[in-house]
């Protein structure tokens, strides 16, 4: 059996030991009986609710919001579901309320993930207007990057939220969010006052890599999902600025501040703060070293594999993240067969792996099905060592050499 290297963190990372210390007290009969429901109001609940406001705390540091802005999730689909829900029924409600004529709309681009792409496609669905194809109208300049503007363009007085992702989990182009909020307040007048249209960001991908201080992006609310940065996987967050109001998803118990009904999985919050904070403060050294290691792989890539095309170069990217076309290959097919080898990685995220289409990513930037086709997507993380991206590359050029020779 070959050494295995794993390049597919953006699809998942492993539990990084010290979430999982935090998280034991929660999990087992121990330290103080920390394991109780964080609502009882016995000692064991309350010493639950006191690690739960922690955890909320810490998360709000990192982010530089209050803490009763933070609600606890169980992941990244559920964040960008009670945002976009949320905000959508929200605004239904007071349009009816207030007799407007009309109904909501919503605007997002073509790129964004499948939990915001299905979600709009479902609000469409549900009678609201959504541009385009019902998953967002707005494509991707060849960089990758969206026209801010164009964005802006999509939205007008009945548009009561507007998305778009920090950083693009398949190419890792990082998107001009700050400067899109910045045209949403001079079109539609600043925040707190401006009831709509509400900003969404999915920065999922960006823990570790970006800052994530939601003034500076100028975000009204804001998902995480802990398992892409060493996290527990079932966890998640979603910060909504004050005076925003949603629609909840699941209503009992006026869990999270009436945000989230259900009964708070105190470690998993706990795990993800854990994780986050750890984040946050390797994020210079991290940044730098992921860097200079994705520019090894590139340049070993490009020199060994004719042909190969790197996604989004051009444009600021996250520091782990390669998008690399293989014209004439199966992308499906050749990560089967890169995995055959020892090497672990995808052809973009993993909710949509084998499904056989293009990327809708790189047919949102222009680029011919033919490219789309090919493409495969390696991520690297903190575990991640030089060793492994030139073993990768090497690896690669193997592999599409016997494919292409066949």
């Amino acid at each position: 059996m070959p050494q295995r290297v794993y390049a597919d963190w953006n699809a998942t990372a492993p539990l990084r030991a010290e979430a999982l210390d935090a998280m034991r007290p929660f999990l087992y009969g121990e330290a103080a009986a920390s394991f109780g429901n964080a609502a009882s109001v016995h000692r064991f609940g309350q010493a639950a609710r006191a690690a739960l406001e922690r955890a909320r705390r810490d998360c709000a540091d990192v982010l530089g919001c209050a803490p009763g802005e933070i609600v606890f999730t169980s992941g990244g689909t559920e964040s960008d579901n009670l945002a976009l829900r949320g905000l959508a029924w929200a605004a239904r409600y007071a349009w009816d309320e207030r007799r407007l004529p009309g109904v909501p709309r919503l605007a997002g681009a073509r790129f964004e993930h499948s939990a915001v792409r299905e979600t709009l496609a479902a609000l469409q669905r549900q009678g609201f207007e959504v541009e385009g194809d019902g998953h967002g109208s707005v494509g991707a300049q060849a960089d990758g990057r969206v026209d801010a503007r164009a964005l802006l363009a999509a939205c007008d007085e009945r548009t009561a939220a507007v998305t778009l992702m920090l950083a693009n989990n398949e190419t890792g182009v990082v998107q001009p969010v700050a400067e899109l909020a910045r045209l949403l307040d001079e079109r539609f007048g600043p925040r707190p006052g401006r009831a709509w249209p509400r900003f969404h960001v999915d920065a999922v991908q960006a823990v570790g890599k970006c800052s994530l201080k939601v003034d500076e992006l100028g975000c009204d609310t804001l998902a995480l999902s802990a398992h892409k940065f060493e996290g527990p996987k079932g966890a998640g967050l979603l910060y909504v600025r004050r005076g925003v109001t949603l629609e909840p998803l699941h209503a009992g118990g006026g869990h999270e501040d009436g945000r989230r009904g259900g009964t708070p999985n105190v470690a998993a919050a706990v795990g993800l703060a854990t994780a986050l904070k750890l984040a946050e403060a390797e994020r210079p050294a991290h940044v730098a070293r992921l860097s200079a290691l994705r520019a090894r792989f590139e340049a070993a890539v490009l020199a060994q594999v004719p042909g190969a095309v790197v996604h989004g170069a051009s444009a600021e990217r996250v520091a782990n993240t390669s998008f690399v076309s293989f014209p004439g290959l199966d992308g499906p097919m050749l990560v089967l067969a890169l995995d055959a080898e020892g090497l672990a990685c995808s052809t973009g995220a993993a909710c949509s792996e084998g499904v056989g289409r293009p990327s809708h990513v790189l047919d949102a930037m222009g680029l011919p099905p033919d490219l789309g086709r090919s493409a495969v997507r390696f991520s690297t993380g903190r575990l991640t060592r030089e060793a492994d991206v030139l073993a990768a590359a090497e690896i690669v050029a193997r592999v599409v050499g016997r494919l292409r020779a066949k």
